[in-house]
């Protein structure tokens, strides 16, 4: 990514504003095609919750204040429950799960 200096210097070049060369429009295909560049070795060494606690503080925070214990013995069930019915792995189970999650919050079921 250039520095403002740089920016500017490119929108005059091409003729453009510096607003429209900046409105990069990141879409689902460059998001899917990201997503599949990165192996199954890297991802396992990443911390998933890490790289999306700084866009969502919450994430880092939550396991101080939330009992855990509460909500686990649903989800493990929840997740088990998928697996028995449907023949899931895991991690199938946890996906699954997280969608089924995401529409309820978006209201869609």
């Amino acid at each position: 990514m250039p520095d403002i200096r740089q920016s500017k210097r490119l929108a005059v070049l091409y003729g453009v504003t510096l607003d429209e060369l900046i409105d990069y429009d990141f879409d689902e295909q460059q998001a899917a095609q990201m997503i599949e560049s990165v192996s199954d070795e890297a991802q396992a060494k990443i911390d998933w919750n890490k790289v999306w606690s700084k866009k969502y503080p919450v994430l880092a925070a939550y396991h101080e204040r939330v009992k855990l214990d509460d909500y686990a013995p649903q989800l493990r069930e929840m997740l088990t429950q998928l697996r028995v019915d449907y023949g899931y792995n895991h991690t199938d189970a946890l996906l699954v799960l997280k969608d089924i999650l995401a529409r309820v919050w978006k209201g869609q079921c």
